[in-house]
């Protein structure tokens, strides 16, 4: 069976506050979990590329 990855677009406000932090990647793949938690939470992060991250739907 194939598994269907979902794209997200992720807020752009995102880039701008976690500018200047030393971790910054690290935050904003945080902040990106978060969000999906919050706003799609059958879904989970598979990898982020570019201002989207792709995701596929959580097994229960």
């Amino acid at each position: 069976m194939c598994q269907v990855n979902y794209e997200v677009p992720i807020p752009h406000c995102y880039v701008w506050m976690t500018q200047g932090v030393p971790n910054r990647a690290k935050l904003f793949k945080n902040y990106v979990v978060d969000y999906l938690k919050a706003y799609e939470p059958h879904l989970e992060l598979v990898k982020i590329e570019g201002m989207k991250a792709v995701c596929r739907k959580k097994n229960y």
